[in-house]
């Protein structure tokens, strides 16, 4: 016979209906006894992972390095010392002959030496001990050049750091908002599931009363089947989007947190050409870039300091153990010269590269700010479309609600079949779940956009 009357089966479907629906909201939506599990926002998530993720660490760890280079290249203008000693035994004497009077004939003495006189070193262990002190003088121009190369080096690796932060803030801030999407889908399958349960054990009830017909038994468990399934996968999704997220927090995986939620919509305002203007004033690319111009410089301006000659106040100090007639200590003062007249072009050459880089240089900063301004442009846009996307969706989901009530009323009325209510249900709870993807799909397009702008 043909259902008449189902007061049970339609109160038990209206009540998880309703509370399959307001568990969209991932606001509301809370699982029992997780009080104690804490509770991070999307900017304690940023601040979280600007101070612990690893690539931000290594990126600082970089930067602090130029510190350590500059301080050695300062060391540079600072004396010179050399010690130097060499402990040997002679292959071979060394014989040294003195002809008479090769000293002079003096009065009263005669020649000195009075006749020939041979001097003889053996081959035995001995000693020659080297010293010296060198000041650079001409070199300190150059010196100052190469150390204010480093320092514009340094900066270009600060402008890195400050790009990975910008990377890292940004697939904190995507993370968790697909992480946010992701769990109210999962929190919209499970009262789908208990909905659809409660929905097959009264249907199979009324089957064996001959209420309901075998078709909608079978279309029921079909249904079931198929929430199940996309439960698995939603709770599988969200078990690895939570591990990626405490990876870019730099914590370990297994760390449980949950969600505070997003917002409904920014009330940011924000034109293409602001946009692109403060992307201009804060992309670390493009600092980085007249950074490496203003390097290349510096580079052709060493590279032209090569034709000053070296000039160095020196002192050095040699010692002689061991070897007959030789002195045994000799120390000099004095300025070192060292120049090389003739390098075949060599010079000439270095310069010329180095000219071509600066050209180089110069054009890669007109090329990221066109790169800039098109990805500005891309971001702004999307982030546009993101925002149509969100009001046509709650729209779709406040339809889908009253069609909801519409079709419960009616089978309540006996005017409507279990499959139309069914049908409703599934439109709601997809509409709800729509929904907040594209409020998820919403703020990650910001993301973009402020990342694009060069904010963190």
């Amino acid at each position: 016979m043909k259902p008449t009357h189902l007061p049970t089966f339609l109160i038990c479907l209206v009540l998880l209906n309703v509370a399959g629906v307001r568990a969209q909201n991932p606001q509301s939506s809370s699982a029992t006894g997780a009080t104690a599990t804490p509770v991070i926002t999307v900017d304690e998530a940023v601040s979280l992972a600007l101070a612990n993720n690893r690539l931000i660490k290594n990126a600082m760890l970089e930067a602090d390095k130029y510190d350590f280079r500059i301080s050695s290249i300062k060391s540079r203008r600072l004396p010179e010392f050399q010690i130097s000693a060499l402990q040997s035994e002679l292959l071979h004497p060394i014989d040294f002959t003195f002809q008479r009077g090769v000293f002079g004939v003096f009065p009263g003495i005669g020649p000195v030496p009075a006749t020939n006189t041979n001097i003889r070193t053996p081959a035995r262990l001995n000693t020659l001990a080297m010293a010296a002190m060198n000041q650079p003088l001409t070199q300190q121009y150059k010196i100052g050049l190469g150390i204010r190369a480093q320092e514009l080096a340094r900066d270009v690796a600060r402008e890195e750091l400050r790009a990975q932060r910008q990377r890292v803030a940004n697939q904190v801030r995507a993370a968790y908002y697909d992480l946010v999407a992701t769990s109210a889908g999962l929190e919209a399958a499970r009262h789908s599931v208990k909905t659809l349960q409660e929905v097959k054990r009264v249907t199979t009830q009324y089957e064996a009363e001959q209420a309901v017909l075998k078709a909608d038994v079978l279309q029921v468990q079909a249904r079931l089947a198929k929430q199940e399934y996309q439960l698995v996968v939603a709770e599988n999704g969200m078990k690895t989007q939570s591990e990626h997220m405490n990876q870019l927090l730099g914590r370990d995986l297994a760390t449980e947190f949950r969600f505070a939620g997003i917002p409904e919509e920014s009330d940011r305002e924000l034109s293409l050409e602001s946009a692109r203007q403060q992307a201009a004033d804060n992309r670390p690319e493009l600092r980085q870039a007249n950074l490496k111009k203003r390097l290349a410089e510096y580079d052709r301006r060493i590279a032209k300091a090569d034709y000053i000659p070296n000039v160095s106040l020196t002192v050095r100090y040699l010692g002689i153990r061991s070897i007959e007639v030789l002195p045994g200590n000799a120390g000099a003062a004095g300025l070192y010269f060292s120049w090389e007249p003739f390098d075949w072009g060599r010079r000439r050459n270095a310069i010329a590269e180095k000219s071509k880089t600066v050209e180089q240089a110069a054009n890669g900063i007109r090329e990221i700010e066109s790169q800039i301004a098109v990805e500005v442009g891309m971001r702004f846009r999307k982030w546009s479309e993101a925002v149509a996307k969100v009001k046509a969706n709650r729209a779709a989901k406040d339809a889908a609600g009253e069609q909801l009530r519409v079709v419960t009323n009616k089978f309540k009325e006996q005017a409507a079949l279990v499959k139309d209510v069914l049908q409703a249900e599934a439109q709601s709870a997809d509409a709800g779940f729509q929904y907040q993807q594209a409020l998820s799909e919403y703020w990650s397009a910001l993301a973009d956009l402020r990342k694009a702008m060069g904010e963190e």
